[in-house]
C-alpha cells in the first residue's frame, strides 16, 4: 500500500459543522446584544431631538476612545485628550451650528493640534495627522446624525438611515453565511463574500422603497429605492475602512464592548458613511421642496 493512501485513510475529515456552529454561537451573541441596545436606541429617536444628542455623545465618546485606542496599539502617539476634545467639539457644532460654527471648530481644532505637535520631537506630523483624522472622521460624520434629527422630518430620516444600514448589514452577514463563496475584498474582509453583499444591497434597496412609502419624508418611493442602494454601498466601504484600519494596526476588532460584535467602531462602521449620504439628500429634499 502507498504511503499516500495510507496517510489519507488515517487523516480525520474536516470538522464540516465546527464553522456553523461558531456562526450560531455569533448569531445568539449578535441577536442579544442587539435586543438589549436597540430599544433604548430608538426610544432615544423617538422622544426627540435632545435626547437623540445624548445617544451621539455617547457614541461618539465611546468610538472615539477607540480609535485613538487602537492608534496607539499600532505604536503611534496620537493626542488623545486633544483629539477627543476636537471630536465632540465637532458633535456639539452639528447640535449648536449658531453658537459653534463647524468652520471655527475645525479652525481652532487645527490650530490646537498644530501648536502641540510644535513640542512633540517624535513623528509630529504623523501623530498630528493621526489625531486629526480620527476627531475629523468620526465628530463630523456622527455629527450629521444630529443634525439629520433637527430638520424637518428628522426622525423619519434618522430612521431611513438606520433601517437601511442595519438590514443591508443583517442580510449581507446572512446571505455571506448561507451562500457566500466568492471573496470581495480578501485583503481588508475574509468573510466578505459577493453573494451576501448583493444580497444586503436588495435588502437596502427595498428597505428605502418601504421606509420612503411609510414616512412623510417628500420623495417619491422609487427614490427611496436609490437612497438605499447607495446607502448599501455606501455601508460596504464604511465597513471596509474601518476593517483597514484594524488591519494596519493588526486588530481583529475595534473593542470588546459588545459581544459578538466587536467594539463601538465595528458597529459604527457601515452608519459612518451613510449617515451622511443621507444628510446630505435630506438638504437637498428640503431645499428643492421634495
Amino acid at each position: 500500500m502507498s504511503p499516500t493512501l495510507t496517510r489519507h485513510r488515517h487523516e480525520h475529515p474536516p470538522p464540516l459543522f465546527a464553522h456553523t456552529r461558531q456562526d450560531k454561537t455569533d448569531v445568539k451573541q449578535r441577536l442579544l446584544v442587539v435586543l438589549l441596545v436597540l430599544p433604548p436606541v430608538l426610544l432615544s429617536l423617538w422622544f426627540g431631538a435632545p435626547w437623540w444628542t445624548l445617544v451621539i455623545y455617547v457614541v461618539a465618546t465611546l468610538g472615539g476612545l477607540e480609535y485613538f485606542a487602537l492608534m496607539a496599539q499600532g505604536g503611534y502617539q496620537p493626542y488623545r485628550v486633544l483629539g477627543m476634545a476636537w471630536l465632540l467639539l465637532l458633535v456639539t457644532s452639528a447640535w449648536q451650528p449658531d453658537t459653534l460654527p463647524l468652520s471655527l471648530t475645525i479652525t481652532l481644532g487645527f490650530i490646537a493640534t498644530f501648536s502641540l505637535a510644535l513640542f512633540k520631537t517624535e513623528r509630529p506630523i504623523l501623530n498630528w495627522a493621526i489625531t486629526g483624522i480620527g476627531a475629523l472622521y468620526i465628530g463630523t460624520m456622527l455629527g450629521q446624525a444630529i443634525a439629520l434629527r433637527l430638520l424637518p422630518n428628522g426622525l423619519a430620516w434618522v430612521f431611513l438611515t438606520l433601517a437601511v444600514t442595519m438590514l443591508n448589514d443583517t442580510f449581507a452577514y446572512f446571505v455571506g453565511i448561507a451562500a457566500g463563496k466568492h471573496k470581495i475584498w480578501p485583503r481588508l474582509s475574509p468573510k466578505k463574500s459577493w453573494e451576501g453583499t448583493i444580497g444586503g444591497w436588495i435588502a437596502a434597496g427595498i428597505t428605502g422603497y418601504v421606509v420612503v412609502s411609510l414616512t412623510p419624508i417628500p420623495l417619491s418611493p422609487w427614490l427611496g429605492v436609490a437612497i438605499g442602494l447607495v446607502g448599501g454601498v455606501l455601508a460596504l466601504l464604511g465597513d471596509l475602512t474601518i476593517s483597514m484600519l484594524k488591519r494596519q494596526v493588526g486588530a481583529k476588532d475595534s473593542g470588546k464592548i459588545m459581544p459578538g460584535h466587536g467594539g463601538m467602531l465595528d458597529r459604527l462602521d457601515s452608519l459612518l458613511f451613510v449617515i451622511p449620504f443621507i444628510h446630505q439628500v435630506a438638504l437637498l429634499a428640503l431645499r428643492f421642496g421634495g
